[in-house]
């Protein structure tokens, strides 16, 4: 059996899947400590059900996303250098960033060395702030990450968390890097107090099994793991939704993906089977990272958003939540008020539902029937116009999926998959505002659970050798070999695979997980004087996203 659990903006869905079908699943409404949402969630779900059964446990979160964009992050420090060209101060983040001497060159060769004074100067200024976990990029240490490790092995132990770049991303994008130490580093303290009580709740009712996170990129890691990289839960709560999607329907065709939650709602694209991606790293609040991930947009219209009248004529729909639908004690009225008005809904209070309709249409001198008639055909709209400004932008750039970049493709969605508590009821609309089917699998209403437990884990590498130095690096496993002068991309690719299969085994991937795709591969000749004097050779591979064996089923577990 395996547990699969997600923990949204209103409610904590979760699910037990047994030989690839679900065999219990629950909704808990999420309550102010997270705490209790997880184990009221686990005793529901888990009632009558042996928990040494339990062979897997995977957990998706909001947690990371919300402290972003929240702006709750813990205070981080920052330890740049980078050396001449791009001024390392455009890129400032977080309340204690020092520069420091020091620099590599493009090919990992160290042009000037790393200032130990001013990096312990910048150490004891972040000290005095309270600062206790801190970021260290050096501009080329994915080519060599001599500096950072020599500045991490210089503080010792005065920092819990040092976020070392070339840990995070192999690439060159030294403004990605810089900003995804940042988000590891003011992430950490969060992130472990939120495994430690996981692992508590867990322990407590007998759950023994291997723990794992979601990750964006539709893929799981090791929960124990997940600390080394806090960031990396971040949006994989739509992630989930894809996975979820693909779990209970397939996915053939062109499909829209859309699962629509308490707050948000979330979309993807996903082409015969294949989401599409986001190859360089996503964006989390104002900072652009390498943390890779399905390509998921958010819109804050859901079924619990905040119904309002602007200028006594104008309806509006969210993006705020301000709780529950006033059917169910909350304070605002709601589409799902509308929903229950018109007998849609079977669940919560119908008086109060009613009169939340009646006091939106006081204001538009409607009854409570037309009022909530037209509050779900303003939220129809709404999310038809999110829909096509998401493909709008999609189609403004190269689509890539995991295994390439489709050139010139226009995405043109042939089918809509919805998912979502209120799937049902909102699935005829779109379907008549976007003339095409629409389909609501089995189990929509838990599909980012279910999307969770059936995920596998994922895992990527990046090699970079030089020849005429002789040197390979991969800096995500701190590896650094000599190669010889006739090192080949043949031979590279070798290399990247075995280091690709230990990293995955490392973060709990099977063993029989060995499906990977080549996401960047480069080779060029360098030229001194004329006359060839080596090669550069770069490669990118992942571990391909996907469904563990049980639960591919290719639609409807």
């Amino acid at each position: 059996m395996i547990l699969g659990l997600d923990v949204g903006g209103t409610q904590t869905d979760a699910v037990v899947l047994e030989n690839g079908k679900v065999r219990a699943h629950s909704k808990t409404v999420n309550r102010p400590e997270l705490l209790e949402t997880l184990g009221l969630s686990l005793d529901k779900t888990l009632a009558g059900i042996d928990p040494g059964k339990i062979q897997r446990m995977v957990f998706s979160t909001t947690m990371a996303t919300n402290a972003v964009v929240m702006d709750k992050m813990d205070p981080a420090g920052m330890i740049i250098s980078a050396g001449p060209g791009m001024n390392p101060e455009w890129f400032r983040v977080g309340p204690s960033y020092h520069v420091v001497e020091g620099c590599m060159d493009h090919r990992g060769t160290e042009v000037m060395a790393i200032d130990k004074g001013q990096v312990m100067e910048a150490a004891r200024a972040m000290e005095k702030q309270g600062i206790k976990a801190c970021g260290i990029v050096c501009k080329f240490s994915v080519r060599n990450p001599h500096q950072e490790l020599q500045a991490e092995g210089w503080l010792k132990d005065q920092f819990v968390y040092k976020a070392l770049g070339h840990r995070f991303s192999g690439s060159l994008n030294f403004p990605r890097r810089i900003a995804t130490a940042y988000l590891n580093a003011a992430l950490h303290s969060l992130h472990n107090k939120f495994i430690t009580s996981l692992e508590t709740t867990l322990s407590e009712r007998g759950l023994d099994a291997p723990r794992y996170l979601m990750k964006p990129d539709g893929g799981t890691v090791r929960l124990d793991r997940s600390c080394e990289f806090p960031a990396q839960t971040a949006q994989s709560g739509p992630a989930a939704s894809v996975m979820g999607a693909l779990a209970l329907d397939g996915c053939k065709g062109i499909s829209l993906v859309l699962d629509i939650g308490g707050t948000t709602t979330d979309m993807a694209l996903v082409l015969d089977g294949l989401p599409l991606w986001v190859p360089n790293g996503i964006r989390l609040g104002e900072y652009r990272t390498s943390i890779r991930s399905l390509l998921t947009w958010s819109v804050g219209i859901g079924g619990d958003s905040e119904v309002k009248v602007n200028d006594g004529k104008n309806l509006s729909i969210g993006p705020i939540r301000q709780g529950e639908a006033m059917a169910f004690g909350g304070p605002m009225p709601t589409p799902t008020d509308a929903m229950i008005t018109l007998g849609l809904m079977e669940e919560g209070d119908k008086d109060l539902a009613r009169k939340a309709m009646e006091s939106v249409g006081a204001q538009l001198s409607m009854d409570a029937e037309a009022v909530a008639k037209k509050i779900l055909d303003e939220t129809t709209k709404a999310m038809t116009k999110a829909v096509m400004a998401f493909v709008r932008g999609i189609n403004s750039r190269p689509v890539y999926t995991i295994h390439e970049v489709l050139e010139g493709f226009k995405v043109d969605p042939d089918r809509i998959v919805v998912l979502g508590a209120p799937a049902p009821i909102v699935a005829p609309m779109l379907e008549k505002a976007f003339g095409i089917p629409c389909k609501v699998p089995p189990h929509y209403q838990v599909a980012n659970a279910v999307g969770a437990a059936a995920a596998k884990v994922t895992a990527e590498i990046t090699l970079q050798a030089d020849t005429q130095r002789g040197t390979l690096v991969i800096p995500e496993v701190g590896l650094e070999m000599a190669i010889p002068r006739d090192f080949t991309m043949a031979m590279a690719l070798e290399k990247a695979k075995e280091a690709l299969f230990d990293r995955g085994q490392a973060v709990g991937a099977e063993h029989d997980n060995r499906e990977f795709a080549v996401i960047e591969k480069e080779e060029f000749n360098m030229i001194r004087g004329g006359y060839r004097v080596g090669k550069n050779i770069r490669l990118k591979l992942a571990l391909v996203p996907g469904l563990i064996p049980d639960c591919n089923c290719g639609g409807e577990l």
